[in-house]
């Protein structure tokens, strides 16, 4: 089997597979089959309710009674009689030895216990109690719930042992202060917070809040048609799909729901298949590349599924934007960007609802942008921002339109909302183990190629300086003819770039390093001189797996020079007798361009090294040469395979000429100055 009946087989079977791991992935309710929002007319007949269920409560209703619940709930504190004890010894000991009476002893040792058996608080836990609250006192199996005055504070048993000294006698008062005790040491708290009981017991009674709040009774009037929903309206609508999707669920044929999902699916992968085809139709020929666009796709479903089986408020902890920064990394935003769209649209079979689409969309959008302005270090913290911002304004704008207030916003979706947005920073880096993975090249590796400081770039710059030059003067015109036609600039200017990293291994061999006093060639047969300067084509590739350059890079090492002649060479040969059939010596063995790319980079290198050696840089001239140049690629057969029109062949032609001319334009003679007699 070839390479292409292989490709018409495994490349419908990878649509099938996404498909069907998709619609395994989707929530097997049925859909309620009501569509509203606040704000808007009930666009249905008349709505009364068929059974019996409870209306629940909102997620704001909810809250505030949790919120009343933990402001009026009564801490639990465990007495400790070993406390008491253990200072009642203390102060014993601490008595006898300084010689107090037995008889006095005892009756400061009835104040401690009488003000013991009250119990005491440290004086920050006290002040915390609120009167109307109090707190539990636990002592062995019994629980007794006392008010706030009731018990002690530190501060307060010490105060209330000195009232009680007053009731003493001067003679007895006289002994104390001859002693010389402090008593407050002896003042510890007994009653010790107890967390874990005040824990379960909260946690008990926030369990115990009614998630109801009213009932509807079968046959009574829900919403009539043309009637304008308002909130209350909507909470019993919600309440009606919340029971239909609990209890009564999906009351139709299994088959047929999962038959109904199937077709939604297909028709959307459909849409996926036709968007490539229309954009990017190599990408239906690059198996990794599907392989990595589709499992992007039946990441987003499963995931969003899974999320909302869970619970629906954590959908939006997903970072979607994701998504789309990992499109947009390997093909260009107008391939990316649709796509993105299209693998959002199953998210409306999974929420019953557009509001998720639409917000991710939105933010998806602002978030390619900003990424590629704000992609590195720091700054994609900025980025995060934004996308923060841009998930608030648009959650924001639908509240209005349904709410029509500023109340009643959801604190809970929007810090999910925050934390998605620092997992897109998160989730990003990720982009290069799928580099690795797929054998992809993302913007950020291109970046760090066209950044003349690296290893390659620096070597080449040490060794062929003049080659260094011309790779940078073809790195600019490709980059700005890439833009002409709306190829990739980036991509053009990296290729460029190392085009010639060959060149490296005898750089003495090639115009652009050599001096005006020697040329090595001159004691070469012409044949010999072919050879080394092809030579460098296969030299490159070699250097650049050395230097771990992409595949994607070695490409335009192999096709800037396709299967031309070097006719320098050629000619020298032919006028010293040669035989002219001889072409294969002087013909390098690249391969030809396919893409754009290819075809800029090529015409760049051959008009710039051209150009070069005109002697008279007028724009006739240079006009002249850009369009020979490129006529003899054509007339050679150089653009057989390439995927480019004649359109942009000629947008690419008047770009150089252009380029060539502002790169070259004629400089003013400064006078000398004449000496003053």
């Amino acid at each position: 089997m070839t390479k292409k009946e292989k490709e018409k087989v495994i490349i419908p079977l990878l649509f099938v597979l996404a498909a069907a791991l998709m619609v395994f992935s989707l929530p097997r309710e049925g859909q309620f089959k009501y569509q509203y929002q606040k704000g808007s007319p009930w666009m249905y007949e008349n709505l009364d309710a068929t059974f019996d269920f409870p209306i629940l409560k909102t997620d704001e209703e909810l809250h505030l009674e949790r919120e009343k619940l933990a402001e009026s709930f009564t801490p639990y504190f465990v007495l400790r009689p070993d406390i008491e004890a253990e200072q009642l010894r203390a102060f014993t000991s601490e008595a006898s030895r300084t010689g107090l009476p037995d008889e006095l002893q005892g009756k400061l040792l009835s104040f401690f216990k009488n003000i013991y058996s009250r119990g005491i608080l440290d004086d920050v836990r006290h002040n915390e109690l609120k009167p109307e609250t109090g707190l539990v006192v636990v002592q062995g199996k019994m629980a007794e719930k006392k008010a706030q005055t009731e018990v002690f504070s530190t501060s307060d048993a010490y105060r209330i042992f000195l009232e009680n000294m007053e009731t003493l006698s001067r003679q007895e008062r006289n002994e104390i202060s001859s002693a010389g005790i402090d008593f407050s040491t002896f003042f510890v708290p007994n009653l010790i917070y107890d967390e874990s009981t005040t824990f379960a017991v909260q946690s008990s009674n926030l369990q115990d809040i009614s998630l109801t709040k009213g009932i509807v009774h079968t046959g009574q009037r829900i919403v009539s048609k043309g009637e304008v929903i308002t909130g209350t309206t909507e909470q019993i609508l919600n309440s009606l799909r919340a029971e239909y999707n609990s209890k009564i669920g999906f009351s139709g044929n299994l088959l047929l729901l999962i038959t109904g999902q199937t077709l939604i699916i297909i028709l959307i992968v459909f849409i996926a298949f036709i968007l490539m085809d229309a954009v990017r139709p190599e990408m239906l020929k690059k198996i990794p590349e599907l392989v990595f666009t589709l499992f992007l796709f039946v990441l987003l479903v499963a995931g969003s599924s899974s999320a909302w089986k869970i619970e629906p408020l954590s959908l939006y902890l997903l970072p979607f934007p994701v998504i789309v920064l990992f499109l947009d990394s390997f093909f260009p935003t107008k391939l990316s960007l649709p796509l993105y769209i299209v693998f959002l649209m199953p998210l409306a079979v999974v929420t019953e609802s557009y509001h998720a689409v639409l917000i991710n969309i939105v933010v998806g959008g602002v978030a390619v942008y900003v990424f590629r302005h704000w992609g590195r270090g720091w700054q994609q913290f900025l980025s995060a921002l934004v996308v923060f911002i841009t998930y608030l304004t648009i959650d924001l704008a639908f509240h209005l339109i349904s709410e029509g207030t500023f109340s009643n916003l959801n604190g809970v979706v929007f810090r999910n909302y925050g934390i998605a947005s620092v997992l897109v920073i998160a989730s990003y880096p990720l982009v290069f183990l799928f580099e690795k993975i797929f054998g992809f090249v993302s913007l950020s590796r291109l970046r760090d190629l066209s950044d003349t400081g690296n290893k390659a770039l620096r070597e080449l710059s040490e060794k062929a300086p003049g080659t260094m030059q011309h790779s940078l003067q073809v790195a600019n015109l490709a980059e700005t003819a890439a833009r002409t036609i709306g190829a990739n600039a980036l991509l053009c200017r990296v290729g460029a770039l190392y085009h010639d990293i060959g060149k490296i291994n005898n750089p003495q061999y090639f115009a652009e390093n050599q001096t005006a006093s020697f040329n090595p060639h001159s004691l070469l047969d012409p044949r010999e001189s072919a050879r080394i300067v092809i030579q460098h084509v296969e030299d490159g590739k070699v250097l650049a797996k050395k230097y771990g350059l992409p595949s994607l890079i070695i490409d335009f090492i192999e096709t800037h020079h396709g299967r031309t002649r070097t006719e320098f060479f050629y000619n020298t040969w032919c006028n010293e007798g040669g035989d002219p059939a001889n072409v294969e010596d002087f013909t390098y063995e690249g391969r030809l361009p396919v893409t754009p790319e290819h075809v800029i980079v090529m015409l760049a290198d051959a008009v710039e090294a051209a150009c070069r050696s005109l002697k008279d840089y007028t724009p006739e001239s240079i006009s002249e040469m850009v369009e020979k140049m490129i006529k003899q690629r054509i007339s050679g057969d150089q653009l057989h395979h390439a995927d480019i029109t004649y359109r942009n062949l000629r947008r690419i032609q008047e770009t150089l000429k252009v380029q060539i001319q502002e790169m070259y334009h004629t400089r003013i003679t400064y006078p000398k100055r004449k000496r003053l007699k």
